[in-house]
């Protein structure tokens, strides 16, 4: 038997049933569910991949409490936010290289923050963004109209060079992130038919959300956000999942575009990224 108080790693059969748990209240725990069905899919499609990690622990399994530790990202859920799961895993983890808390439900928030303060964490930002959300019977409805002279196709692993240069969210370590996401995720690009030449597109992040969406500077202020938006929602529509974006709320040309294609917001999610306790740590190319 487990002790109690203790990491446990968890595969996938109990990932699965974790999954299902979430299900309940639809669509109050979307954000754990795509999660979690997001990192299903990374283990199923490569079992041995690298610094992927997923925990909880023995005493809150009812509750389907886990930690995946994806790199230096950190992604938490529990159907439960009052029994003090939450704050117990976060505590047991190793902080020493620093986490980007990424898209933490709001109702998980307050430990995450406790946490923080207890261990006498550097933080580099704490922002808050909106989760819009919309069903897949209504992202099936969208109409896709794409203008002459470009076509819609899924991106390249060779695009992640361009994609992460023109990423404003680019950080160490981020080229392999954009180059796993097109290989393993759903996504997008909007090509000139003429040239080829890549001018916008969307990924779909760890946790099941929209995410990199970005117009090149050339090609701004002519729709092809909302073009490449509305593609995505229908490619994961189309695999019979709601479609979910992030936003910070004083992205108002982000806001507006979501909610003129009709998405609602349901909740809100935080971004909370700690520094290394002891200098900063480099990650093997390729890793």
């Amino acid at each position: 038997m487990s002790e109690p108080h203790r990491l446990i790693s968890i595969g996938l059969d109990e990932l699965q049933a974790f999954q299902e748990l979430y299900k309940r209240d639809w669509p109050t725990y979307c954000a754990e569910f795509y999660c979690l069905d997001n990192f299903i899919r990374f283990l199923v499609a490569e079992p041995e991949i690298k610094n992927l990690k997923a925990y909880s622990l023995a005493e809150h399994r009812s509750d389907g409490l886990f930690i995946f530790v994806d790199r230096y990202q950190l992604f938490v859920g529990s159907l439960n936010s009052t029994n003090g799961g939450v704050a117990r895993v976060l505590q047991l983890l190793d902080w020493s290289m620093g986490f980007k808390c990424s898209s933490i439900p709001t109702r998980h928030y307050d430990a995450l923050s406790r946490v923080v303060r207890e261990k006498c964490l550097e933080v580099e930002y704490d922002d808050i963004t909106k989760l819009y959300f919309m069903p897949a019977a209504r992202a099936l409805q969208m109409e896709l109209n794409v203008p002459s002279g470009f076509v819609l196709r899924s991106l390249r692993v060779k695009d992640a060079a361009l994609i992460n240069a023109d990423w404003p969210n680019r950080h160490e370590g981020s080229l392999y992130f954009v180059k796993r996401q097109i290989k393993m995720c759903v996504n997008v690009g909007l090509y000139e038919e003429s040239t080829q030449r890549l001018v916008a597109w969307c990924l779909r992040l760890q946790g099941g959300y929209l995410g990199a969406l970005q117009v090149r500077n050339t090609h701004k202020r002519r729709g092809f956000g909302s073009l490449v938006a509305t593609a995505m929602a229908l490619r994961i529509a189309g695999l019979k999942q709601d479609v979910m974006a992030l936003v910070n709320p004083e992205n108002n040309p982000s806001c507006s575009m979501f909610d003129k294609l009709g998405f609602q917001v349901i909740d809100h999610c935080h971004w909370l990224r700690t520094l290394p306790v002891a200098g900063n740590f480099s990650w093997p190319d390729g890793e």
